[in-house]
């Protein structure tokens, strides 16, 4: 283990067809340039897994990459990322989630894990410091989350064993399935069909338990910047709200603005009342906690007092909520056990409640009928029939939960006569969070997203919480902080905040803790300026804050590169045509809006230029590739004749 910075020094990859355990040196390669978490990740899967390689051959890889400041007492330090080429969108995919793994995997000597080849018969990976094993997981295969994690411990005897499992939806290579850390609900890497990945390889679960200690350079430096953290949140009025109600209290921001995406995202506003945070607060939350060392302490776990779900408890993000109302549910008991039935399976919640949605609108249109559906009714707000199509796609029980299993995009081919205006992705990937129309900086957003559709990606709600002087300084005109109307800075806007959270991932620092923030001011000293101190602090480096960024927009340029060499380009940056042709119903503060698709163009050029892509294509150029020190990467791709003009 290193001694004097944050990095255990080395890399540990796993062949499954062969049962080879290697390990690598990790340093200067990857840190230099990348840091960590997200960036090596992406940089690892661009240099290992060509275009010719799809996402369920061998020779895909799934990567295990701990967030460079996870393990450290670095405050919300506990995401890591896993990277794949996702099979819902055929390109760069990823997930993130905060728990202890991450940080227990560089405990036992490694900051990246690398897995290809396929297994003969189901595995797990075991990780006991220097004791690294394949074992046999037949008797797990088949086991919920929660059964995988809990069997483990009791197999290894170690009640702190931290492990990451997949359901039986990733077993069943549903192409919404997630990657689960320490069973059903601490933690999922969730987003583009990671658990259908690891289950094409026969790879059930790795267990990890390290010992070693992770270093630190600067004490006094990290000390003083954890201290200005920690006085940074007492005063941002984003924080107590955070502490009080946990993410559910999104719920007013998508109130506030009409933008809730009910019923497969044609309802704006909605009714909502029985989802208020403070009846989430009062009436179900059971009990109140926090990721690894974080003091915001936005976790929830909720649990059903009376009816037909009574003791079910579940852990309930926002998105959990938002995804039951796309579905048409409003009941928050209805919302805990479909979060306990997600998480236990092994299900992306936001995959899988937008496809479920489409479901319900081609049954709403006659397009699917109760012959398909096996005597189901798929009505907006039938909970038994959102529950149990949940649970069909998890097992592919049945043709049309083996059809949406698939996801959206693939369904909506199969099903055909028209659907396609119905399933509501992006390259591929399925909604999250709130509407876009009426706020085009967000719709633009959603397309550029190197993922799939994603507000995640970015900070869309910058426009928020910039006054129009900010604005000036920043993006060179005050319209960017005017919401609906304002157009020249947009894309400005867009490209720094696309590069401003990924280093939350690449870090491995929640986008809850140092990026959502009452004010600008706020959220770029927690999220640009304490950052770089903690990592400096942690890893005896001298970064600037120009340079931190840069990490972050390198870092989305390889993304960019990876979905251009798969032959992705400007018309994959688009949204559903039903955002710029169906106004948004059910009235509310923003009824009746669509985006503009003028609008929506004059924001993506912008976007374009500031990136350096070129603005015809939407490809890369060379001069912005070697601009990040990408050279590299450019020459591949003027090879594959992918690079823009």
């Amino acid at each position: 283990m290193a001694d004097n910075n944050c990095y255990a020094g080395k890399l540990l990859r796993v062949e499954l067809s062969k049962g080879e355990i290697t390990s690598e040196e990790f340093g200067s390669k990857y840190t230099d340039l990348y840091l960590g978490g997200r960036g090596v990740a992406s940089r690892a899967l661009y240099d290992e897994v060509p275009p010719e390689v799809e996402p369920f051959d061998p020779d895909n890889r799934l990567i295990f990459s701990p967030g460079a400041l996870h393990g450290t007492a670095a405050p919300a330090a506990s995401r890591t990322t896993v990277t794949t080429r996702s099979p819902l969108t055929n390109m760069h995919g990823d997930g993130h989630a905060g728990a202890n793994w991450g940080g227990e995997l560089k405990r036992a000597g490694y900051d990246l894990l690398i897995v290809q080849g396929k297994a003969p018969n189901p595995v797990y990976l075991l990780i006991d410091d220097d004791r690294v094993e394949l074992n046999d997981a037949s008797h797990l295969w088949g086991r919920l989350t929660s059964q995988t994690h809990a069997g483990l411990r009791d197999e290894l005897g170690d009640p702190e064993l931290q492990t990451v499992c997949i359901g039986p939806a990733g077993e069943n290579m549903v192409r919404l399935a997630a990657v689960f850390h320490n069973g059903a609900d601490k933690g999922a890497s969730a987003r583009c069909g990671l658990g259908a990945v690891m289950g094409s390889k026969n790879f059930k679960a790795i267990a990890t338990r390290g010992t070693g200690d992770i270093g630190l350079a600067d004490l006094e430096g990290f000390k003083s910047a954890y201290q200005d953290y920690l006085d940074t949140i007492a005063v941002d009025p984003y924080c107590p709200p955070a502490t009080k109600y946990g993410t559910c209290r999104f719920m007013m921001h998508r109130v506030n603005f009409g933008i809730h995406g009910a019923e497969n995202w044609q309802f704006g506003a909605y009714d909502w009342e029985k989802l208020d945070p403070e009846v989430w607060r009062s009436d179900y939350q059971v009990k109140a906690g926090a990721c690894v060392a974080c003091p915001i302490r936005c976790r929830r776990d909720y649990r059903v007092t009376a009816g037909p779900f009574a003791g079910t408890v579940a852990k309930v993000e926002w998105e959990t909520i938002a995804r039951s109302m796309t579905c048409g549910i409003k009941e928050p008991e209805a919302v805990i056990a479909w979060a306990n039935l997600c998480n236990h399976y092994g299900l992306d919640i936001e995959g899988a409640g937008d496809t479920v949605a489409f479901a319900m609108e081609c049954y709403q249109r006659g397009l699917i009928t109760d012959s398909d559906t096996d005597g189901l009714p798929l009505e907006f707000g039938n909970v038994n029939s959102f529950l149990e199509l949940s649970r069909k796609i998890a097992l592919r029980e049945g043709d049309l939960a083996g059809t949406l299993a698939e996801g959206t995009k693939r369904a909506a081919a199969a099903i055909g006569q028209g659907s396609e205006a119905w399933a509501i992705n992006v390259k591929g990937g399925e909604m999250t969070a709130g509407d876009p129309r009426g706020m085009p900086v967000r719709a633009v957003s959603y397309a550029t997203s190197t993922r799939g559709g994603d507000h995640l990606r970015s900070n869309p709600y910058i426009e928020e919480i910039m006054t129009p002087e900010e604005a000036q300084e920043w993006w060179g005109s005050e319209e960017a902080a005017d919401i609906a109307a304002g157009l020249q800075g947009k894309g400005r806007m867009l490209k720094f905040s696309e590069d401003l959270v990924t280093l939350g991932d690449i870090l491995g620092l929640c986008k809850f803790a140092y990026y959502r923030s009452a004010t600008f001011p706020y959220l770029y000293k927690k999220g640009v300026h304490l950052a770089t101190r903690l990592y400096n602090a942690c890893a005896s480096r001298d970064l600037s804050e120009k340079e931190m960024l840069a990490v972050g927009e390198r870092t989305w340029n390889i993304e960019k590169a990876f979905n251009t060499r798969c032959g992705a380009d400007r018309k994959d940056d688009m949204i559903p045509q039903r955002f710029f042709t169906e106004p948004l119903k059910g009235g509310g503060p923003s009824a009746e809006a669509v985006v503009e698709r003028d609008k929506f163009e004059a924001i993506l050029d912008e976007y374009y230029a500031e990136r350096k892509f070129d603005p015809a294509s939407g490809l890369p150029t060379r001069a912005g590739l070697e601009g990040l020190g990408l050279g590299d990467i450019a020459e591949d791709l003027e090879q594959r004749g992918r690079l823009g003009g």
